[in-house]
């Protein structure tokens, strides 16, 4: 198989991926805003959850899993692993990458959020158009788009770092912190299940945009700078 070819492919399956991830996030919206099969779901889960995790040392550390999604606190180690690169690399594009991506996800979750206007669990009713901002979760957009680059930038400064956080590792580590961050929303009563769903698929889709564009790929290649 030529490169071409193989790059073709990769672009096809990338194309394919992001094709059923608008579908899935709107399939699941349309769910949310009519009052579908998910959305009654989500109030038997609302309705099952443990109690006891909202007090005391549990809720302490449900909270603490909770921080890996957390804007205010992922974005210090993306800025600051893509300022290192930058510094490798030479060149302010790493850092720009960065603040773009930040700029476009909340752009995305505050066009969302707007849109559906869905109240929190914790408010002992589900209604759309309230005026709400559960819908989706930012927690899990932000878990995956953030570490996604945090981890894309380390694999940039050096050759050991490349080697440790291949691409296995690095879909690993994200999806679990992605989970972490997710999860602990629900368990919180602070989101609905659909709204963490709907946060993961927009959050791998707008993580494969950003990772596609040429700019970005400059920004994170493994190669070492050269001069």
């Amino acid at each position: 198989m030529t490169a071409w070819s193989d790059h073709a492919m990769r672009r096809s399956r990338g194309l394919l991926l992001a094709a059923a991830l608008v579908l899935a996030v709107a399939g699941l919206t349309a769910d949310v805003l009519s009052g579908g099969l998910i959305r009654r779901l989500d109030w038997h889960v609302h309705q099952h959850l443990d109690p006891h995790l909202h007090h005391g040392l549990p809720r302490l550390a449900v909270l603490a899993l909770s921080l890996a999604g957390q804007r205010g606190i992922v974005v210090l180690p993306l800025l600051l692993l893509a300022g290192l690169a930058a510094r490798r690399q030479r060149s302010p594009r790493p850092l720009l990458v960065a603040l773009g991506a930040l700029v476009g996800l909340a752009i995305v979750v505050l066009v969302f959020k707007a849109a559906v206007g869905r109240v929190a669990p914790s408010s002992g009713h589900d209604g759309v158009h309230a005026g709400g901002s559960s819908y989706p979760s930012g927690h899990a957009i932000n878990a995956i788009v953030c570490w996604g680059l945090v981890l894309e930038f380390a694999a940039t400064l050096g050759d050991r770092a490349r080697r440790a956080l291949g691409r296995g590792a690095r879909l690993a580590i994200t999806a679990a912190l992605a989970a972490a961050a997710g999860l602990s929303m629900i368990a919180l009563d602070y989101h609905w299940l659909s709204d963490v769903i709907a946060g993961w698929l927009l959050g791998v889709l707008l993580l494969g945009v950003v990772l596609a564009m040429k700019p970005v790929r400059a920004a994170v290649s493994r190669e070492a700078p050269r001069g």
